[in-house]
């Protein structure tokens, strides 16, 4: 078969996505976590705005780490539609809407969380990698 090797390469690499991606839910929810703590810990310490500025910074770059993965999965899926039989065509489609509705939801995410920080250059870095993304 002439794309074998290539369709064996897209298949292990999506599902070592596919647990990374699991893996994401449980640190987008830490992440929150820690988010909350921070808040917590803010009303009673005089570094308040440190602590709930570090734990935004992390709340923002675990949905960025998932926009990254799902635009890898949506860019595999792309490259095999010509290469995997026609039968299989709705099935990348179902692939690619979800990757591209996981990358809109993360993004979003990231932007929510962008407008609470004061750190410029982490801000401004972030939305430079927003907008790669997104193109």
């Amino acid at each position: 078969m002439q794309y074998e090797q290539s369709l064996s390469q897209s298949l292990a690499r999506l599902a070592q996505l596919r647990e990374e991606l699991k893996a994401g839910i449980d640190a987008d929810a830490e992440s929150y976590n820690q988010v909350m703590a921070a808040y917590r810990q803010a009303k009673s310490s005089s570094d308040g705005e440190i602590l709930i500025e570090k734990a935004m910074k992390g709340a923002t770059t675990v949905p960025l780490e998932t926009a990254q993965k799902a635009r890898e999965v949506a860019d595999i899926v792309a490259a095999l539609g010509p290469i995997t039989n026609p039968n299989m065509a709705s099935d990348l489609t179902v692939a690619a809407a979800l990757a591209k509705a996981a990358i809109q939801g993360a993004l979003s995410n990231v932007e929510i969380n962008l407008s609470s920080l004061k750190d410029a250059g982490f801000v401004a870095d972030m939305r430079s990698k927003v907008a790669r993304l997104q193109g």
